[in-house]
């Protein structure tokens, strides 16, 4: 099957681009052939693909009021992303086209291209920005499910996305115009959830996210060459964007209350000086690590920290975590409580509370070499039973089957 997978950044920003390197490679893996479509940047990995990535610079990496203003139009409508996907579809003819993350680049643009050509579209949702202009439920530092029951305009009227008034009333604008003018979902076959939570919750807004949508969590390539390590060096871990809906700010706050404790924390973002002027000394911040760097430093964890204050949807530090048999302490918000089984592979807090985080972590730390080889036992059996390649394979191509049948095709 040719198979064309589409997402804003060709190189590991996030989560999401993870997702993307993983099922490219997991499609190539059982003889699917693919190609990509991303927008141009710097940092990208060479594709032989790139002549038709788009241009399209972040609209705040951009200079002066004017050349903000001039990019606007593209924030919602990417003519250039829909004549270099003309050009990709007559060369590559793909039989499918599996979307990720493409807004504010790439844009809804290319919905229309596909459907003139009569290729069906699955979207993996990896956040929640069909239902929050703000993509995290959480408006200066509270829940937050305003736009629940609107078109996204209160996200413009309480400037919730970035303090900013233009960025937020750009976002508002952005649903309001792909729901009420552009009517997205006339173009997408399927919807790909990575949590129950997040299809339950899309499902409230529209119905159709529950009529076309699936439950497929992330997978862990090479699962079972991945070795668990059941010993550890006594460090909780926090790896990921330093920036203030992952919870990081309620976690270093808790950890005033824990000098026994060390927390070691990898990653970078816009609240990384911040936190750091007002951390303990039992809290070490080690840069951002990838590679064999960060492979190490979750080997040697004795418990992952995942305190998120926006709606994650399926996080790949608690996938990645259980490969190697870690354990981990996970906010209640979004799809996390659904994949900890609390005192089993790890435990819940509520989310925003950081003496129940601080309660949390003073019980993790407290459990004995053998408690802790049975959370550690019982991660790894979690990551082989939902996280399995093989498996998540299976009900991709199931998805894709679905999808190519709603446009009147048939699997190749």
């Amino acid at each position: 099957m040719k198979i064309l997978q589409v997402n804003k950044y060709n190189y590991l920003r996030g989560g999401s681009e993870a997702v993307f390197f993983n099922t490219i490679k997991l499609l190539e893996e059982h003889g699917h052939e693919v190609a990509r479509m991303s927008v141009n940047h710097p940092r990208n990995e060479p594709s032989p693909w790139e002549r038709y990535f788009v241009d399209a610079p972040e609209i705040r990496d951009i200079a002066g009021v004017w050349g903000k203003l001039q990019s606007i139009p593209r924030f919602f409508v990417n003519r250039d992303a829909a004549a270099k996907m003309e050009r990709l579809i007559e060369e590559f003819h793909p039989d499918i086209a599996h979307l990720h993350n493409i807004f504010n680049g790439i844009s809804l643009s290319i919905l229309p291209v596909l459907k003139r050509h009569g290729i069906p579209v699955v979207i993996t949702l990896h956040d929640t920005r069909f239902i929050c202009p703000s993509l995290h439920f959480n408006l200066y530092g509270k829940r937050c499910d305003n736009c629940l029951d609107t078109w996204g305009l209160k996200c413009g009227l309480h400037r919730c996305y970035e303090n900013s008034f233009v960025n937020s009333w750009m976002c508002a604008l952005e649903m309001l115009y792909k729901e009420k003018i552009f009517h997205y979902d006339n173009y997408i076959n399927r919807y790909i959830f990575a949590s129950r939570n997040h299809l339950d919750k899309h499902a409230v807004r529209h119905a159709y996210f529950g009529q076309k949508g699936s439950v497929l969590y992330n997978f862990v390539p090479k699962l079972d060459q991945a070795v668990p390590m059941p010993s550890h060096k006594g460090y909780f871990l926090f790896y990921g964007r330093i920036i203030d809906y992952k919870g990081i700010a309620t976690l270093v706050e808790s950890m005033k209350s824990l000098p026994e404790v060390t927390l070691k924390v990898a990653g970078t973002g816009p609240m990384l000086e911040q936190l750091k002027s007002v951390a303990t000394p039992n809290v070490q911040f080690v840069g951002y690590k990838t590679g064999q760097e960060l492979f190490e430093l979750v080997k040697n964890a004795s418990f992952i920290i995942v305190p998120s204050e926006c709606e994650e949807n399926n996080p790949m530090t608690i996938v990645e975590g259980y490969t190697y048999g870690k354990p981990v302490i996970g906010s209640s918000l979004g799809g996390i409580p659904e994949i900890i089984e609390q005192g089993h592979t790890g435990y819940v807090f509520p989310a925003f509370d950081r003496e129940a985080l601080a309660q949390a972590i003073r019980q993790a730390a407290s459990v004995t070499d053998e408690q802790y080889a049975i959370m550690s036992h019982n991660a790894r059996t979690f990551a082989e039973t939902h996280f399995h390649p093989t498996a998540h394979y299976t009900a991709l191509m199931e998805i894709y089957s679905q999808a190519l049948a709603s446009e009147g095709q048939h699997r190749p």
